[in-house]
């Protein structure tokens, strides 16, 4: 190539910027980093036989999750099992700018006031449906994963569970509730897991190989047919309930939304004491769905 002109040669400086636009050119065109707050949508991996149909690895700068997505069910009415916290409108919920959601329970009022008078605490939980029933996010059949680490303590709750999409229509049992994972105060070797229907209260606790802790990694899940629930834990399968086990109890045949939540205190699992310790944080890596390939 040349550069001079009239046979001069170039000075050091016009070869130090020629050299840095050479290398960007190599580079190809930048992509900027995500601005404070801001989301990032990394796609669901696939898993063999499965096809991705909803997910989020939370990977996005501190800050909100999706608020298109994600909807806090506010509030400090008992929650009809007499809880304590005040589920507030998003700010016990964030982002931690390292891949994970955080569900962060407080000591505290914060200024709001409880179906007992002034809240003893506050937590965070979030749906995918709206407040006016709108539904972001429903499934019939397949499977769902958690992967998260989960807080232990005298009257913590935290959990991952599914409610079906007519619940305003006809209540609960009747619309069906699947708990991917619970876990109740102090039992940090214990996974709760169970599901419910008219009449049907299905499920029990799986206990964590010797020296595992829910407050450790793990992954937790379901896979669910037109005929089973399946329960897993780290690929393990854990549990299942067969249609015909459910019998009439068996309402799994609609759609269901996602809830995750960490509530503290009611009848169970009891209210805290002065060893629970606050704030009381679930992380959460990633959430993903998927239905099976041979599902229509």
């Amino acid at each position: 190539m040349r550069i001079s002109r009239s046979g001069t040669r170039p000075s050091w400086r016009l070869i130090q910027i020629l050299t840095v636009l050479a290398v960007l050119t190599a580079c190809g065109p930048t992509t900027a980093s995500p601005r404070e707050g801001e989301n990032v949508q990394t796609p669901t991996p696939s898993i063999p036989g499965w096809v991705p149909t909803f997910g989020d690895e939370f990977d996005g700068n501190p800050g909100a999750p999706d608020p298109d997505v994600w909807i806090p069910d506010v509030g400090g009415t008992g929650w009809g099992n007499d809880e304590l916290q005040y589920y507030t409108d998003g700010d016990n919920v964030f982002l931690d700018g390292r891949g994970h959601l955080v569900i962060e329970a407080r000591a505290g009022s914060d200024g709001h006031r409880c179906w007992y008078g002034r809240c003893r605490f506050t937590s965070g939980k979030l749906t995918t449906r709206k407040q006016d029933e709108t539904i972001v996010f429903a499934q019939e059949y397949g499977r769902f994963d958690i992967r998260a680490k989960l807080p232990v303590g005298t009257g913590l709750w935290p959990a991952f569970w599914l409610l079906g999409e007519n619940l305003d229509e006809v209540g609960h049992p009747e619309a069906g509730e699947i708990d991917v994972v619970e876990v109740i105060g102090k039992r940090d070797d214990e996974v709760e897991q169970h599901a419910h229907g008219p009449g049907l209260h299905f499920g029990a606790e799986h206990i964590l190989p010797q020296g595992q802790s829910v407050t450790d990694w793990h992954t937790y899940g379901i896979e669910w047919s037109s005929d089973q629930l399946t329960w897993h834990v780290d690929g393990e399968i854990t549990r299942t309930l067969t249609r015909d086990e459910a019998d009439s109890g068996w309402v799994f045949d609609r759609p269901f939304f996602l809830l995750l939540n960490l509530a503290v205190g009611g009848e169970w699992p009891g209210s805290p004491d002065s060893d629970t310790e606050f704030p009381a944080r679930m992380l959460v890596d990633y959430i993903r769905v998927y239905r099976a390939e041979d599902q229509p």
